[in-house]
């Protein structure tokens, strides 16, 4: 029997830690870095130019391809190019940066323009909630607050448990379809 594979489309501002997500994920996460040359070479040594990948396999068996998008601007063509055939996707963003974020807002905009159906997060990445609630986030952001989740792209656990939330939204979305 054929086991069904979940694609997740990691995306978001550069810095916001979608190379880190994807290799905490997967033993066998591969990326298309480079080094950088440019003005973003004092705040990354290297940088996603193409993709970076890795798969994974949920607590309940379930195997999920991540596919992490560059987060740069002048890579942003590789956006619906990565999200085309996509179950669902994260969009993480370092939530310390005020830039960092209206990034994100022009990022949502781009993927609501082309995957207006798919379920997805905002994963919140060096977020202090204590000085920006959930909902003055979502406010500026343009989602509702309970779409944004605190999220360590490090901790293997958190990128496990976010891809087995999203698994299961674009499962119950499957479901409502069908029903």
């Amino acid at each position: 029997m054929d086991q069904e594979i979940f694609k997740v489309v990691i995306s978001g501002p550069f810095g916001a830690g979608k190379t880190t997500f994807v290799k905490a994920i997967a033993a066998d996460a591969t990326g298309s870095e480079r080094g950088v040359t440019d003005a973003t070479a004092a705040l990354k040594a290297q940088t996603t130019v193409a993709m970076d990948h890795g798969s994974a396999r949920l607590d309940d068996g379930t195997v999920v391809s991540v596919f992490g998008t560059p987060g740069q601007e002048r890579f942003s063509f590789m956006w619906p190019v990565l999200a085309r055939g996509m179950h669902a996707y994260a969009l993480l963003v370092d939530a310390s940066r005020l830039q960092a974020q209206a990034q994100l807002k022009s990022i949502l905009r781009q993927f609501r323009g082309f995957a207006p159906e798919v379920p997805f997060l905002i994963a919140a990445n060096r977020w202090d909630q204590a000085t920006l609630s959930r909902e003055a986030l979502a406010e500026f952001i343009g989602v509702e607050p309970r779409l944004i989740v605190a999220h360590d792209p490090r901790d293997e656990r958190e990128a496990h448990d976010l891809l087995a939330t999203l698994v299961g939204m674009a499962r119950s979305l499957e479901y409502k379809e069908s029903a």
